[in-house]
């Protein structure tokens, strides 16, 4: 799944906490956070970087060149441990660590414990993990390639998903179902104050039904995108997955969409 989709999605998890925590904790932060998460686990994807191994790979020795790494089957590969359970877990704490660390420099008159601050700050750690959480579940309906799909229990060696229900990219009405449902929680982060709703229990079945709409969509699609290892029919399903996006958006949509995507640096 592209990045986008991937950062949107986090937003989504913590827009239904912001909408239903009483947290202390000023709700554009609740979002970055969550953004951050949704975007972290393609950290992986740094081996891709023509600088690699100039840098990373000289610095720490590494036998294999960046490309061999992204397309391997290492444990810091794309679609290996920074895409599992574990490395949502580990990363939240190790950067709840990181923040407790700037609070103490920052605050030497009035430093609180380090279990005060994880307490008061858990809901950021929850948040980071539910958002990389739901990166992994994009990636669970994309294509095995030469993964087989991601290491979800890592340190287990198998690999989870790989269906290939939807394209790499050209997910536009995945993105739009995604962060349509994020503007109606944001907008009720918004009103929370002046309406005697329970804004948590609607920002919950909003985020039901985003999750409907992306496995009805995943569901729909015409074209088996699902391979293993590499394919020569990369770019045809590239074209048959933009054909796939006209159809389910209309001809106008698409235009705007793909004149969104072209102006996007990066892969959407």
């Amino acid at each position: 799944m592209d990045i986008l989709t991937h950062i949107i999605s986090g937003v989504a998890a913590s827009s239904v906490v912001a909408a239903s925590t009483k947290s202390k904790i000023p709700a554009p932060r609740i979002l970055a956070v969550g953004a951050l998460g949704g975007a972290f686990p393609d950290i992986d994807a740094i081996s891709l970087w023509s600088k690699f191994d100039s840098t990373i790979g000289k610095w720490f020795g590494l036998t294999h060149t960046g490309k061999e790494i992204y397309f391997g089957k290492f444990w810091y590969s794309h679609h290996g441990f920074f895409h599992s359970i574990a490395a949502a877990i580990m990363i939240g704490f190790l950067l709840g660590c990181l923040a407790y660390l700037y609070h103490w420099l920052q605050w030497q008159r009035q430093r609180d414990p380090f279990t005060r601050f994880f307490k008061t700050n858990s809901t950021l750690y929850l948040i980071f993990v539910l958002g990389c959480l739901a990166h992994v579940a994009g990636d669970l309906i994309t294509p095995a390639s030469v993964w087989g799909g991601v290491r979800l229990f890592c340190p287990h060696a198998g690999y989870a998903g790989g269906q290939g229900s939807v394209w790499w990219w050209n997910n536009y009405d995945i993105f739009l179902i995604i962060a349509t449902g994020t503007l109606l929680n944001i907008l009720l982060i918004v009103v929370a104050k002046h309406i005697r709703f329970r804004t948590g229990v609607i920002s919950f079945l909003v985020a039901l039904l985003i999750l409907a709409g992306v496995w009805r969509q995943a569901a729909a699609r015409q074209t088996d995108y699902a391979y293993t290892g590499h394919t020569g029919q990369y770019q045809q399903l590239e074209q048959k997955s933009r054909k796939e996006q006209q159809r389910i958006l209309g001809p106008k949509l698409y235009r705007i969409m793909e004149r969104f995507d072209n102006w996007l640096i990066i892969n959407f």
